[in-house]
């Protein structure tokens, strides 16, 4: 089996001393930092055809002149594959032709980790990580993410004797997946890892188990940190407290859907323990994390938020943007400069009470509903959304949909104009979720095709891919 990219350890150890510093002085180390990593962003850019299309006849010298910068799109990156990466290996039909055989967190031509998206937007995207961004993203995790105490002490002694447990979507190269993976096989091998490290016990399990299933296999792995979804940790905070769960959790790390006040209730007074919520994406791993006043503060030391109107010029803390714009520090390898992202950000002008000068961000549009359905006993059964969301992706090869609970026993599919043969769509996905749903023990679920437009959120604009219906009838 061929093992994951290794760890560079005069990289790693000089990426976590920046980090620290930064983290300790945002506005001046901090600062010096990103313009440092910027230019060296804009050096690596200059082999990348379509960014050296793009930065002909301006002069681009520091992250205040991104703004002369035309910004990019993932539609335009993907289908521009081939002249995107500055790495002339680096092809598209390379890169799908190593992830139809690799397994999670093989090396790319040993030396880089892939990861895909689904594309909630409608185009899935591909994107390949260099030792400088994965540098980045454990550092983070490492100093930010896992809070005060992990600033006195590596990675690795603060995780010394925990279980980590990772409830995520498996079965493809997803971020999450590859990344537990990536670390649970490099501390399998410990030749592939700098001397000295000790590393945690790490498994990962799949968001599409049953709930009790899941349950069942958490309990008997008895994990000391659990990594999952909000929605999901909800679920299972609620088997805790009906007695049907009994774990001892340390940590709880919550990522990849936003993070409602209920939901931080229910996980915190269910398992007691200090709860890290994050927000990023498969652009970015570690965007911003959570402190203990509950605000999400940007890792703006490694990547630039540009928050903009429809013109793509900024407007001011505060206002709600048209589009947010990232500007990855890392990534050498595939340069995202100016790129649109998906969800929707607003950049608050409020000083954090926690003291960090690290800048204050709200994130809206990221979260589907939990559906509550009738199994075959007259039970309740959940259905976690993302494990929902899979099911249809994978089943039917479509990403512009939208589930909607219509009653205890009724599911009603509907897709986005774009997709050419919806009837056809269709027909794929309702086999896959119905297959799905027998394994929760639900048989008498009708499913139905909607023909109406999907529901969008009134307040975001965003698709909610699985959701309750509304009670306005549309």
């Amino acid at each position: 089996m061929p093992a994951p990219p290794t760890i560079d350890p005069w990289l790693w150890s000089t990426t976590f001393g920046e980090t620290l510093l930064a983290g300790f002085d945002p506005a001046g180390a901090g600062a010096r930092q990103r313009e440092g990593r910027f230019a060296s962003v804009l050096k690596a850019a200059a082999a990348s055809p379509l960014y050296r299309e793009r930065l002909r006849g301006i002069t681009v010298l520091r992250s205040s002149d991104l703004p002369l910068l035309e910004p990019v799109g993932r539609a335009e990156l993907m289908q521009r594959f081939d002249e995107w990466s500055t790495d002339s290996a680096v092809k598209r039909a390379a890169v799908e032709t190593f992830l139809a055989g690799a397994d999670v967190a093989d090396a790319f031509l040993g030396k880089y980790l892939v990861w895909t998206t689904s594309g909630t937007s409608g185009t899935p995207g591909i994107f390949v990580q260099d030792a400088h961004s994965l540098a980045a993203y454990e550092a983070l995790d490492a100093l930010r993410l896992r809070g005060a105490p992990a600033r006195n002490v590596p990675l690795a002694v603060w995780s010394v004797g925990r279980r980590f447990a990772y409830v995520g979507a498996t079965g493809g190269h997803f971020a999450g997946t590859v990344s537990v993976e990536r670390i649970r096989r490099l501390s399998a091998a410990p030749s592939l890892l700098p001397s000295g490290w000790l590393m945690p016990s790490m498994q990962t399990f799949s968001v599409q188990m049953p709930l009790a299933q899941l349950a069942s296999a958490l309990q008997a792995y008895a994990p000391t940190v659990l990594i999952t979804y909000p929605s999901c940790a909800a679920a299972l905070a609620q088997l805790q407290r009906d007695g049907d769960l009994q774990l001892g959790l340390a940590e709880i790390w919550l990522g990849g859907e936003q993070l409602s006040k209920a939901q931080r209730a229910l996980v915190r007074s269910t398992f007691a323990c200090p709860l890290r919520n994050n927000y990023g994406a498969a652009e970015f791993f570690s965007i911003a994390w959570e402190c203990e006043h509950e605000r999400l503060h940007v890792n703006d030391d490694w990547l630039v938020l540009e928050a903009v109107d429809r013109q793509s010029r900024p407007v001011a803390p505060g206002d709600t943007p048209h589009a947010v714009l990232l500007t990855h520090l890392g990534n050498h390898v595939q340069p995202l400069l100016r790129y649109r992202l998906d969800d929707s950000i607003r950049f608050t002008a409020e000083r954090c009470g926690c003291g960090s000068a690290f800048p204050v961000i709200e994130v809206q549009g990221r979260r589907g509903h939990t559906l509550q359905m009738h199994g075959d006993d007259d039970r309740p059964v959940t259905i976690l959304p993302l494990a929902a969301e899979t099911v249809i992706e994978e089943g039917a090869q479509v990403t512009q949909f939208q589930l909607l609970c219509t009653g205890p026993d009724t599911l009603e599919l509907r897709f986005e104009p774009a997709v050419l043969d919806a009837d056809a769509a269709f027909d794929r996905a309702q086999m896959a979720l119905a297959g799905y749903l027998r394994t929760l023990g639900l048989r008498g679920v009708r499913i139905v095709h909607g023909r109406k437009a999907p529901v969008r959120d009134r307040t975001s604009g965003k698709l909610f891919r699985v959701r309750n219906a509304p009670h306005d009838g549309r």
